[in-house]
């Protein structure tokens, strides 16, 4: 679970500094976000700031695209919400469903692997950059294994190669090669992916005799 506590502020609901939160769950002090960048910095938290405009305006944002918890809390204190109340407007709008890591990263499995064919490891990075915990990653991702990437990746280039006629066998394997690798895949699935694409390729382009 993503929180942002921040060691300045005296809100705990303990009432007392190092006392851990109703039910038990002890938070270690984070004075970051996961995924922020280092030129990120928070603004002060504004007295006028209205958690529950916040919120409303984070349901908004929600219907239009889907946002990670770390996502959320970094909006509500851009908007001036102390840590304390950018954390219940995320409690609440994860308990109304709106929110969920682990649902998020299913989307960008789909969207990412299974529609546009990018490798694990250019999906778990795009997963990274959303601020998404690495446990979930490793956890939504863990059903792709090598023999997986292998398959994606000799259909893919299948594709693509029909798509690439006339070409000699060098020049169609250079374009597969950046074709795969451009998608994340490693050196050693992308040249078992397309060897079997080049078997009897002949080293000469193709030429069409036109007739005017």
């Amino acid at each position: 679970m993503v929180r942002f506590i921040d060691p300045h502020e005296n809100d705990s609901p303990a009432g007392e500094p190092g006392d851990s939160p109703a039910g038990g769950d002890k938070l270690a002090t984070v004075t970051y976000l996961p995924g922020a960048t280092a030129q990120h910095e928070f603004p002060e938290p504004t007295p006028d700031a209205d958690p529950e405009s916040v919120e409303a305006a984070l349901v908004k944002k929600l219907a239009r695209r889907a946002l990670s918890e770390a996502e959320v809390l970094s909006y509500g204190m851009d908007e001036g919400l102390t840590a304390h109340q950018a954390n219940l407007v995320l409690d609440h709008l994860r308990d109304l469903g709106y929110v969920d890591d682990r649902v998020l990263a299913e989307q960008l499995k789909h969207a990412l692997y299974e529609r546009k064919g990018q490798s694990k490891a250019v999906v778990a990075r795009a997963m990274s950059g959303r601020s998404i915990d690495r446990e979930v990653i490793d956890e939504v991702l863990d059903d792709i294994d090598s023999g997986d990437e292998l398959s994606a990746a000799t259909e893919l280039a299948a594709k693509r190669a029909s798509q690439l006629t006339g070409l000699d066998k060098q020049t169609l394997e250079r374009r597969l090669v950046g074709f795969l690798a451009r998608r994340g895949y490693p050196g050693n699935i992308v040249r078992e992916a397309i060897a079997p694409l080049l078997t009897g390729r002949s080293s000469t382009a193709s030429s069409t005799v036109r007739f005017r």
